[in-house]
């Protein structure tokens, strides 16, 4: 199978954070998110990946260049207008070998397995298969109707009957569904052979429908696992909350170590005894702390910070003085 990330968004809810970079390359613990989604790749074999970029592209084309150093191949599609996430995908035809596409939305962290996602692509026979998560509140996302469950450790599969708009909370309530759009794929490519090139195209509104419409089968793959849209500051910051409390699998950069139950630090961080830290928190490398120092539960500090007065809970950058 070959992996198609689409990182070519603006991301604009996330702004200011995306004025200077691409939203992919916000740091997730001093690393750009998208190295992580490269090596999740790699991890199941994936290493033929297409990388859809737009928004300030060659920041992601000068850190990865053509992927050798990660043990991978990367090859760029680049839009020169938005498409959406379809028309990305059609943009990026030319480059299909005709095995199945893995295909990530470039802001979704989640430790679904996706050896298991591929797996129950080939072993249903679809056209598509849709990762799905459940939510807690299904009036916020468009939701996905599924029949014909089968039922698995920490996953089920099913055939996906219907897409429904976002409901409101009494239709919610009679509907009892759900399960929502987990912004990862496993699609044939040949579904993509009806549209144009150089179009605006869309899964939601156009592609997954039509597929229905047309009476080729669609899978849903339910993941009960960690899932999170990183599409604004408040869950970009709380997913470094959920990581430091073991919620999500996540590599911290090396040289770190846990000092105290969720509480974890560089090793090579000065911390004047008198400082005060409270988990769960994050000190980066050559962090300094002065007697004076109160490190809120919540506080993800940037390498190189010189910290000696309190520290309200959030995210602080490399180089942060605060004294």
């Amino acid at each position: 199978m070959q992996a198609v990330i689409i990182a070519g968004g603006k991301g604009t809810r996330l702004s200011p954070l995306t004025l200077r970079s691409p939203k992919p390359m916000l740091p997730l613990f001093e690393r750009p998110f998208l190295s992580w989604m490269v090596e999740r790749c790699k991890a199941v074999g994936l290493t033929d990946i297409l990388m859809n970029i737009r928004y300030q592209a060659t920041q992601i084309q000068e850190y990865f260049g053509d992927g050798q150093k990660f043990g991978v191949k990367i090859r760029y599609v680049i839009e020169k207008e938005a498409l959406d996430t379809a028309g990305a995908m059609k943009l990026a035809e030319p480059f299909y070998t005709g095995e199945p596409l893995v295909v990530f939305n470039a802001d979704i962290l989640t430790n679904l397995n996706l050896q298991a996602l591929m797996q129950a692509h080939e072993q249903t026979q679809a056209q598509a298969t849709i990762a799905l998560a459940r939510v807690a509140d299904p009036t916020a996302f468009g939701l996905v109707e599924l029949t014909d469950i089968t039922a698995s450790e920490h996953s089920s599969t099913g055939t996906i009957q219907s897409f429904r708009e976002k409901p409101t909370p009494e239709e919610a309530a009679t509907l009892g569904i759900d399960t929502v759009n987990a912004g990862t794929y496993v699609l044939n490519p040949e579904i993509f052979a009806q549209y144009p090139a150089d179009q605006p195209l869309s899964f939601e509104r156009t592609v997954f429908p039509n597929l229905l419409s047309n009476q080729q089968k669609i899978s849903g793959f339910v993941w009960e696992g960690y899932w999170m849209d990183l599409g604004t500051p408040a869950k970009f910051y709380g997913a470094h909350l959920d990581i430091l409390q073991g919620k999500m699998p996540f590599p911290l950069p090396e040289a770190m170590e846990e000092r105290q139950p969720q509480v974890w630090v560089a090793n090579n961080a000065i911390i004047d005894p008198q400082a005060k830290i409270s988990g769960p928190c994050f000190l980066g490398e050559n962090a300094k702390l002065g007697p004076q120092a109160e490190i809120s539960s919540g506080v993800i500090l940037g390498a190189s910070g010189l910290i000696d007065r309190p520290l309200s809970p959030g995210i602080y950058p490399p180089g942060t003085v605060a004294v």
